[in-house]
């Protein structure tokens, strides 16, 4: 079997705003083969860069498009693939768009391998540890910090449809101390003491902003801080650790490879990583980082804020895993995050499934991709 040419479909709700939500628009990477088997990937970057990355002409050894690196190959050879991609991109990648691109082409290549091979993502990890996945609900703080019954009514939702814990992230939280009180207390108002609470961030702080902000938030005992700074500010990090040694801080949604990975984990002394499936490096990358994050005894928490595609992934990688826990699940209500696959991938009683179909298991709806679909 031989990769006959790579398609970037870049999609659109068409309603871009200037906020933090990851499914205003997607760019799926499709690996096609001479055996008439299609391999499904998302890249979460701006699709129009990321196609760009895909398509560009050869400007060096090391300054060339992705697509064309995989075409004629053996969609099985994905540790090769991925070092020639990583090489032939090397003066313009090694992260970001580039790294981002090479994601969602890695994650194709697995679901072709399993596509040909008739087996599910987790058994070509290694087998399941698990097939059940506790979830957390993850949502927005809403953009206006006042607006603390949309905390309320968020938290409630969470509750009623048995989630194990709820995150919020970004909106109008990290910028006043009284306010973010507010935000984290109206939350916790309603999911009582023992439902986990985690806090997005954002990369709004300091290092003696977090120390103070972390102090004041003690008493509502959130379960984690996520990205309270720029990721590549590791000493803010270790900063933040060893003067709030009791609280949980994680990071690395922004983090690129194992190198990065490395650095976050020995010098900023994380005590769990977030790697994403569509933008790190891929599958293949982040099985070596999470071994990284195994020898040191800390959890993977993957990021997920995009469509079902990287949800199926992520189901599939946490399932094999053994120190990866805990399923990101955006419930926004944005149509490229629900309506893309004919798979919904619910949860249900704080838990989702993993998909038991060849490679991802999903189905795309190409009545919803044509539909949002502007390239």
């Amino acid at each position: 079997m031989k990769i006959t040419r790579v398609e970037a479909i870049g999609l659109s709700t068409r309603s871009e705003r200037n906020v933090a939500d990851g499914t205003q628009d997607a760019l799926l990477v499709l690996v096609h083969t001479d055996a008439g088997l299609i391999g499904i990937g998302e890249a979460d970057t701006s699709p129009q860069v990321g196609r760009a990355v895909l398509e560009a002409p050869v400007s060096g050894d090391k300054c060339q498009g992705l697509a064309a690196q995989l075409v004629g190959e053996d969609p099985f050879d994905r540790e090769r693939l991925w070092q020639k991609c990583f090489y032939r991109s090397y003066k313009y990648g090694r992260m970001g768009a580039a790294l981002n691109v090479l994601s969602g082409l890695d994650m194709a290549l697995w679901d072709l391998a399993g596509k040909a091979t008739g087996l599910p993502l987790y058994q070509l990890l290694g087998g399941a540890v698990r097939k059940e996945v506790p979830a957390y609900a993850s949502v927005l703080f809403p953009e206006d910090p006042v607006d603390l019954g949309d905390v309320r009514h968020k938290a409630q939702r969470a509750v009623d449809q048995g989630f194990t814990g709820i995150k919020y992230g970004w909106g109008g939280f990290g910028y006043e101390p009284h306010r973010d009180y507010a935000l984290v207390e109206a939350a916790r108002d309603i999911l009582g003491p023992d439902m986990a609470l985690m806090i997005d961030v954002g990369m709004r702080w300091d290092a003696q902003t977090a120390i103070e902000r972390i102090h004041r938030l003690r008493p509502l005992g959130p379960y984690w801080y996520e990205e309270p700074c720029y990721a590549d500010e590791y000493e803010t990090y270790a900063a933040i650790a060893e003067a709030c040694p009791w609280a949980r801080v994680v990071g690395g949604e922004q983090e690129y490879n194992r190198w990065g990975f490395r650095r976050l984990l020995e010098w900023g002394q994380v005590r769990g990583i977030q790697p994403d499936l569509a933008r790190n490096g891929g599958i293949t990358e982040t099985k070596k980082i999470a071994a990284l994050a195994a020898e040191r005894g800390v959890p993977v928490y993957l990021h997920g804020w995009s469509t079902n595609v990287l949800l199926a992934a992520n189901l599939h990688f946490i399932a094999a895993t053994p120190n990866c826990q805990w399923l990101e699940y955006n419930v926004g209500d944005s149509p490229l995050r629900w309506e893309l696959t004919q798979e919904k991938l619910p949860v249900q009683n704080g838990t989702a499934r993993v998909p038991e179909g060849p490679g991802l298991g999903i189905t795309l709806d190409w009545q919803a991709v044509e539909k949002y679909r502007v390239f």
